[in-house]
This record gives structure tokens, sequence and C-alpha cells, in this order.
């Protein structure tokens, strides 16, 4: 058996003897899994590429900025990050960062930018992987990738036509930022495919700091991820912390012992069974809803009325339209925090498949949140759900962020419509009797939006700089229902993290649905610059948008989403509300009956 072993970041090459644990766990991990024989090892090396290609770090400020504002928000740090942060928090510039940055988040700000550099790797590789078939051991038949190194090798299985000419092999990743939304949307926009490769088995880390991310692959039988949870961190092998990603007690006991087998032998079939009896006892609903409505904020001031009772009445329409009771969910008031949401966004998605119905319904306050880069510059607006523990924090919003890894990767024929009576621009009481679902921010919040104008004596709004995608295609209508007026602003449930595409081929890519981003259906209560209010029916308080969307639904029961929203619209304007509901989604589907007629 061959194993190539692709390292990750950190000048590795300055250790002669770097793979050598690496060798020691895979060798032990495969004898204790059943190997017969000692697997032989092909080392691969790439820092005098990095080193051939560096241009300076002015060249990749902006990307490495990104990249470290994800690692900000995420509040992770280890030692290297954390002298990143030190770095930035002392002098705002890159190019202070000296050798611990270069080697480090560097090298991956450098590989999403330089596409000279990906192409001379993705040369080597090629030759090196080539050569082994030639030698007379024949064809790799795992590759061990870490870190960068997942990164340089899905280059190669992604954009390379010419891995083809490769015999297919087991494809072990660990520690990876390949799901990260920064690389992704930049070196493989679109949603994320299967490889050609026998099977992809990914290990991950939720204590590794290093901009790593989970993978989901829906309905993949060769597809596998494992949570190799550690101390250990970003290390490939055991540290005084704890086990790494290669001696994992995880890895011992759920890879070693399939890729023991020979490469060419049954270990895919071993997969497929266990995959198969995975996905039976993982069996989901094919509809399943999650209701949240928040009346009883902490705050007197910003308590509504009528939030717990759209719960109410949309479970009852959903109901009678096929859900059945036990495959609804509610959060309500106390209940309903940015965990406990977050969990029961995780309940909904997971396993979401072909054919299946998703719905979220959220009623209460919206929000927007002007969010820091990691030089502590606003640079964009998070529109968010405000969950009754809600701070004006990231950690106690919920943003586009929390959808987007969700949803982004799942089947387009699942149908996943969520529902927001709430707005995003602020909020205020009109006449004492219309509550508008949104919140103003603290002076201390809005601060970070304003600019004084010293000519005219005056505070205004500040710009925060460019749009989130220049090259983002369709009309101006289009592109405010995507990023909202401002052009910054990370709407909800539009996964703009993945859709900042930079050229016209990955603007191709991402229309073409076979490599495209899943988008749901969203209805939403009024504009970006309006007000959702609530409304009394009678003495019964409701949101105006859900009374009057039930309302219309129950009258014309085979609506389109358009014809839908459309009418929704009328009668809000009849009731004498200055709101216009808004639906967003695939032109496609948006023209379809909603599910359940």
């Amino acid at each position: 058996m061959r194993v190539l072993l692709v390292h990750g970041v950190g000048h590795s090459e300055a250790d002669p003897n770097y793979y050598a644990t690496w060798m020691r766990a895979i060798t032990a991990g495969l004898k204790a899994g059943g190997a017969t024989e000692e697997p032989k090892f092909v080392q691969f090396h790439y820092d005098d590429l990095f080193d051939k290609h560096y241009s300076g770090p002015g060249a990749y400020a902006a990307a490495f900025t990104e990249l470290m504002t994800a690692a900000a928000e995420h509040a992770i740090l280890d030692p290297i990050a954390g002298a990143i942060q030190d770095v930035f928090h002392r002098s705002r510039d890159f190019a202070y960062g000296g050798d611990t940055i270069r080697w480090h988040v560097g090298m991956v700000a450098q590989l999403v930018v330089e596409a000279s550099l990906r192409r001379d790797v993705r040369n080597r590789l090629l030759q090196t992987m080539s050569d082994a078939t030639k030698d007379g051991d024949g064809p790799i038949d795992i590759v061990a990738a870490h870190s960068l190194g997942s990164l340089i090798t899905f280059d190669l299985l992604r954009n390379d036509d010419r891995v083809k000419t490769l015999e297919p092999f087991h494809y072990l990743t660990f520690g990876s930022q390949i799901n990260n939304a920064f690389v992704r949307s930049d070196l493989w926009p679109g949603r994320m495919v299967m490889p050609k490769v026998r099977s992809w088995t990914h290990l991950y880390n939720p204590k590794d700091p290093v901009l790593t991310a989970a993978i989901r692959i829906p309905d993949e039988p060769n597809f596998h991820q494992f949570i190799a949870e550690s101390a250990a961190g970003h290390s490939p092998t055991t540290t005084t912390d704890g086990p790494g990603y290669l001696d994992n007690p995880v890895t011992q006991q759920m890879v070693w012992p399939i890729l023991a087998q020979p490469a060419r032998g049954p270990a895919a079939r071993e997969f497929r069974q266990r995959s198969a009896v995975a996905t039976r006892a993982l069996k989901r609903p094919s509809r399943r809803a999650l209701v949240i409505g928040i009346n009883e904020y902490p705050d007197p001031a910003n308590r509504l009325d009528g939030c717990v009772n759209d719960t109410f009445l949309i479970s009852s329409v959903l109901q009678e339209r096929g859900f059945a009771p036990e495959n609804i969910r509610v959060l309500l008031n106390d209940r309903a925090t940015a965990d406990a949401i977050r969990d029961r966004l995780h309940w909904l998605l997971d396993g979401a498949g072909d054919g299946m119905d998703r719905v979220l319904f959220y009623s209460g306050h919206g929000a927007q949140l002007p969010s820091y880069n990691a030089t502590g510059v606003v640079d964009r607006v998070d529109e968010c759900l405000v969950p009754v523990d809600f701070d004006w924090t990231r950690g106690k919003a919920i943003t586009d962020k929390d959808f987007y890894g969700l949803y982004s990767d799942l089947p387009f024929s699942t149908r996943f419509l969520a529902i927001f009576d709430c707005c995003h621009a602020g909020g205020l009481t009109r006449d004492g009797a219309h509550k508008a679902r949104g919140l103003n921010a603290p002076d201390d919040i809005r601060h970070r939006m304003l600019r004084w104008n010293a000519a005219e004596q005056m505070w205004e709004d500040r710009d925060v700089g460019a749009s989130l995608n220049p090259s983002y295609g369709g009309t101006a209508e289009d592109r405010r229902k995507m990023m909202g007026r401002n052009g910054v602003t990370f709407r909800l449930g539009r996964g703009m993290a993945l859709r900042r595409t930079r050229s016209k081929a990955q603007q191709s890519a991402l229309a073409d649905e076979k490599q495209g981003l899943f988008l749901p259906v969203l209805l939403e209560a009024c504009r970006d610059d309006q007000l959702s209010y609530e409304y009394k029916d009678g003495a019964t308080a409701y949101g105006a948008f859900t009374f009057s969307l039930v309302k219309n639904l129950r009258a014309a029961k085979t609506s389109t989403f358009s014809s839908l929203v459309k009418r929704t619209g009328r009668t809000l304007k009849t009731l004498r509300y200055d709101q216009e509901p808004q639906v967003v989604g695939p032109k496609a589907v948006l023209g379809k009956r909603v599910p359940g007629a």
C-alpha cells in the first residue's frame, strides 16, 4: 500500500524529519486495522514554490484580513493566531507579521491570491503521483492531506482535468480549510461536490483554531466525516495536550480498519455498506418545520404581542398542508436563545434530501449588526434575527453565516422555505398601536456606522466600503434583494459568504444547477428599508404579514410563491400597512405551487 503525505502550513521543510511522526501513526493505525504489510510512503513538499512566488505581504493583505476575520468571529485563538491578532492590535499592519504570519495563515492567503503558484503546485503534485505509478511499486492508494495540503490536493481534484489520468485513490483530509467560506468562494465556488476518488474521509476537530470547517456532502455514500475532537487542536499527531488527527481514537476505530484493506479490494464496498446502514439509521421524515416566536424580550420596551400567536397560526396551516405535529418543533420566548435556535436549525436541516420539505418560521425582532474585520474596521453589516438573549454581539445573534453552512450544499430538489416576520432597519411604535418588529441599535453600536462631518457640523452615515461582490449579476433590484441597499449587508438566507465570485467563469458555474449554490425560498415581511408591524384581529395580536400570508394561502390553496406574496402585499395595503412583502429564491421555483396543497 502506498500513501502520499501532504503537509500543511508552517514551513515544514525546515524539519527534514517532519513526516516521521506521521509515518509512525499511519503505520500503527493500518497495522492495528488489519494490514499485513507496512505501507510505503511518498513525501510531498512545496514550501520552495511558496518562496518562489512570494510577492510581499501587501499582495495578500486583503485576503489575509478576511481569513483572520473569520478566525476572530469564531473566537478561536491558538498561540499562532494569538500572535497574529497581537500584531494587528499593535500595528494594524500586515507587513509587520514576519515569519509567524507568512508561514501560517499567510500561506493560505498566498495560495488563494496567486494563480501561478496554484498552477506550479498542481504540476508538481501531478508529476509526483504519476512518477509513483511508474516506479514499479504501483499507484498511490491513499492521499493523506493536512491543512494547506488539503487545499492543494483538492485544487488538483476540483480544478485540473489531468487528474483523470491518475488511478482513483482513497482521500483522507484533516485540519482542513476546504470548506472555509472565503477559501471556497475564491477557489471552488458553487456547491461542494465529491471529487473523482474511491472514497473521501474528512476528520474535523471543533477545537482546531486554524480556519478549519466541517464539510457536508448530502447523499454521497463514499464521503464520511468524523469528529476527531482533541485539545491538540491542529496537530496531525499526539502532543502533550492530547491525540492528533492521525492517532485520534476516532480515527483508529473508524478509519484505519477500512483503509487497511487493499485499496483496490473490498474497502470501497465496506464504506458503502457502512454508509447504507448509517443512512437507514438516520432516516429523516420528508417534512419538518421549526417555528420560533418571541414576545417576552428582557427589556419591557422591546416586548411584542403577536409572535406566539403567529407560531400557532403557522403550525396550524402547516398541519393543514400535511406536516405531522410531531415533526414541528416550537421555540417560544425564554427558550428561544441563540444556542437553542442554532441547535434546532441543525435538527431541521441535517439529513434533508431530495424532495423533502423543510420550513423555518421566525416571528420576533430583527436587527442590523455592524461587524468589524480583523483589523478593527467595520466593513459590512450583518442582518440578524434577535434571540431572547441577544446582546449586540455575533455570538448572540442569528446571522446569514449561521444558515449557509447548513443549507448551501443541499440537493437542489430539497424544498427549504424560510419565513421571516421581522424587520432589519430598526424599530419604533407608531400611533401607540402598531408595534414594529425591529430593534434600533444602541448609541455605541450605532456609532460604528457614523462619521463626523466637520464642515456641516453634524453626524452622517459612514461609507463602509465596496460591495460584497462587485461582479454579482442581475438587475439592480436583484442586487438589492441579495445585498441590501448599501451592497455590504449579509442578508439572512442568502449565503453571501459563498457567493462572492470574482470572474465570469465562476459566475457561470454558480448559474449552473449542477455546480451552483442552493438558495432557499425566502418570504420576508417587508423590504430592507421598511418596518414589519403587528396587527390586531379584533383583540388577538398577530404579525400583520403572517396574518395576511396565512389568510391568502388558505383562500387560494394552489398558490405559487410569487402570486402568494403579491396577494399578501395587496392585503397589507388594504389594511393600510406600509410594508411590501418580499420573496427571494430560484426563479424556476418561485413560479411553482407552495407544497402541500
